[in-house]
C-alpha cells in the first residue's frame, strides 16, 4: 500500500528534477551576476565582486528605472481593467443561445491567438504615417494627424494601450464565458423563486460563484501585461524618447545594448520579485475566496 502511495511521486520525479534544474539554474547564474560589476564594454573589469551595490544604485540612484516602472504600472492598470470590463461584458453578452454563436466566439478570439511579435508588425504596417490604414482612417473621419501615433510621446504609449487591449479582451472573454458555461442552475432558480432582479442576481448569484475565476484570470493578465515586450521593441524601442521604455524594454537595454550584464541581472531579478509579491498575493486572496466558500 506504502509503495502504490509514493509510486506516482517516483514517475513524476525525472521531470520535476528537469524543471528544478532548468528553473534554479538560471535563477542562481542570474543572482551571482547582479553581484557583480560584469559590463562587457569595460573588459578589465569584468566580473569585479560588488556585493548589493547594483541593488542599491537601482533602488535608490537609477531614475530611470524608476520612470520605467512607473510606465508599467500605469500601462498595466489601465489595459487590464478595460481588458476585464470589456471582456466581462462581452461575456455577459454572449452567454446565451443564438444562431451563429460558435463563429462569433471564434472570431472574437482570434486576436489572442495571433502571435505578439505577428501582431506588433501588423499593427506597425496599420499605424504607417503615410500608408498606414488607422491614419486613412482617422484623417477620413477629420481627426488631423499631423505625425504618427507611435511617433510622438502623447499618443505612444495610449497607442500601445490600445493595441494590447484588442489582442487579450479575448483571453478575459474566453475564461468569464467558460465559467458562465460552468455554473449551476440551483442558485439562479432559487433566486427567481425570491423575486429577485437581474442585478441582484448577478451581484449576489453570479460575481460571487465566478470570483476564483476572476482572480485567476486578473493575475495571469496583470503577469503578462507587466512582462510586456515584444510590441514595444517592435512597435517604439522604448520611445519616443522614453514615453514607452516599459520595465521589460529597461531591462533589454541594460543587457543587450549598454551589456552591463550585472546591473542587468540586477533589473531582471527585481521584476522576478515584482512578479512572486503579486503572484502571492492573488494567491492569499484566492485562499482567503475558498476558506469563505468552505
Amino acid at each position: 500500500m506504502l509503495k502504490r502511495k509514493y509510486t506516482g511521486y517516483l514517475l513524476l520525479l525525472p521531470t520535476l528534477a528537469l524543471l528544478a534544474f532548468l528553473s534554479l539554474v538560471p535563477f542562481i547564474y542570474a543572482f551571482n551576476l547582479s553581484l557583480r560589476d560584469l559590463n562587457l564594454r569595460i573588459p578589465r573589469l569584468a566580473g569585479q565582486f560588488v556585493g548589493v551595490d547594483n541593488f542599491r544604485y537601482l533602488m535608490r540612484e537609477d531614475s530611470e528605472f524608476w520612470h520605467s516602472m512607473g510606465i508599467t504600472v500605469l500601462f498595466l492598470v489601465v489595459v487590464v481593467s478595460i481588458e476585464f470590463v470589456a471582456g466581462f461584458a462581452l461575456a455577459l453578452l454572449l452567454n446565451r443561445e443564438f444562431k451563429g454563436k460558435r463563429i462569433v466566439v471564434s472570431l472574437a478570439v482570434i486576436p489572442m491567438m495571433i502571435a505578439p511579435v505577428a501582431v506588433g508588425l501588423m499593427w506597425r504596417v496599420a499605424l504607417n504615417y503615410e500608408l498606414g490604414i488607422v491614419t486613412y482612417l482617422l484623417k477620413s473621419i477629420g481627426i488631423p494627424m499631423k505625425e504618427a501615433l507611435l511617433g510622438t510621446s502623447a499618443t505612444a504609449l495610449a497607442t500601445l494601450m490600445v493595441i494590447d487591449i484588442w489582442q487579450w479582451t479575448p483571453f478575459i472573454f474566453l475564461i468569464i464565458l467558460a465559467g458562465l458555461h460552468s455554473l449551476p442552475k440551483e442558485p439562479y432558480e432559487a433566486a427567481q423563486v425570491d423575486g429577485a432582479s437581474k442585478w441582484k442576481i448577478f451581484r449576489l448569484v453570479t460575481l460571487p460563484l465566478l470570483k476564483p475565476l476572476i482572480i485567476i484570470a486578473l493575475l495571469l493578465r496583470v503577469i503578462d501585461a507587466f512582462k510586456t515586450f515584444d510590441q514595444v521593441y517592435i512597435l517604439t524601442g522604448g520611445g519616443p524618447g522614453n514615453a514607452t521604455d516599459l520595465v521589460c524594454m529597461f531591462a533589454y537595454r541594460t543587457n543587450f545594448k549598454i551589456w552591463n550584464l550585472g546591473y542587468g541581472a540586477a533589473v531582471v531579478l527585481v521584476i522576478f520579485l515584482v512578479i512572486l509579491i503579486v503572484t502571492a498575493f492573488f494567491y492569499a486572496v484566492t485562499q482567503k475566496k475558498e476558506e469563505e466558500v468552505v
